[in-house]
């Protein structure tokens, strides 16, 4: 096992990799990754002028980084090693996550946080099942070709602060307290992801099995199941949720405080959603 790592950090890049060759001699069999690849780019903001001039731009606030992974593996004899075919003989695959998100304030009070995950995987085959009648017993045939199997998900974020002051009556509390602060925060967040079973993608296929008895029943699958990367899985999602925390202090006199006063926390993020 061989590993190797280096880093750029003028461009936060970082790109790691391993080379592992196991071999058994009492059967010649050999197992070997080479490579597994890892590639890092830490947050950057592509928009970002270099020579930043007056007030800082909306799309300059957009943030993005990159993840990648690739990875070349084979279970072969020693004598079979040399002659195997990359495509057909090697399990290979590459995966791309890219995250992309920003931070704005709308009307100076109102915090909206974006957010679009993107992942990709590459495949160089899928395979396809059907059902032979005649022999009773599933068919499987592998593809090969290039295949692209992506997923991807939002999300949205609003916020913002409501402050209100109350300044007691000193007859029913006394000179001591100075007064009250209460602080409203209320959110509200959407996420949606599509269904990427849907037949327009073409991650997931059926057939129809019929037994011996005549009965018929479908048989779901996907033609990357067995990939390295995986598939996306079934479903659409979407969910809006909303958040009010509430935070109340209290502003007292006190002696021991260098400044003359002191607070006290009455209610610490009490919440309903």
């Amino acid at each position: 096992s061989v590993s190797w790592s280096t880093t750029f950090s003028s461009i936060g890049l970082t790109l790691s990799s391993t080379a592992n060759l196991s071999q058994n001699m009492r059967d010649s069999s050999i197992a070997m990754t080479l490579p597994d690849l890892n590639i890092s780019l830490s947050r950057f903001y592509p928009f970002r002028r270099k020579h930043a001039a007056g007030k800082e731009r909306w799309y300059e606030k957009i943030s993005m980084s990159y993840t990648g992974q690739l990875s070349n593996s084979i279970s072969t004899k020693e004598d079979q090693l040399a002659n195997s075919n990359l495509i057909k003989d090697w399990r290979n695959g590459m995966q791309h996550s890219i995250p992309i998100s920003g931070s704005f304030t709308l009307f100076d009070i109102i915090n909206v946080n974006p957010s679009f995950n993107f992942t990709d995987r590459m495949y160089t085959n899928k395979i396809t099942r059907s059902w032979d009648e005649a022999a009773q017993k599933e068919r499987v045939d592998t593809i090969y070709g290039f295949n692209n199997v992506y997923n991807w998900n939002l999300s949205l974020s609003a916020s913002t602060k409501l402050y209100g002051f109350y300044v007691p009556n000193r007859k029913l509390f006394g000179d001591k307290v100075v007064a009250i602060r209460h602080v409203l925060t209320p959110q509200v967040s959407f996420s949606y992801a599509p269904d990427f079973s849907a037949s327009r993608y073409g991650y997931y296929d059926s057939y129809l099995k019929t037994d011996a008895d005549g009965n018929v029943s479908l048989v779901e699958y996907s033609p990357y199941q067995n990939s390295l990367y995986g598939v996306p899985g079934k479903g659409k999602t979407g969910s809006i949720s909303w958040d009010i925390s509430n935070n109340i202090e209290m502003k007292i006199r006190s002696d021991k405080d260098t400044t003359g006063y002191r607070k006290i926390s009455i209610i610490d993020e009490l919440g309903a959603a």
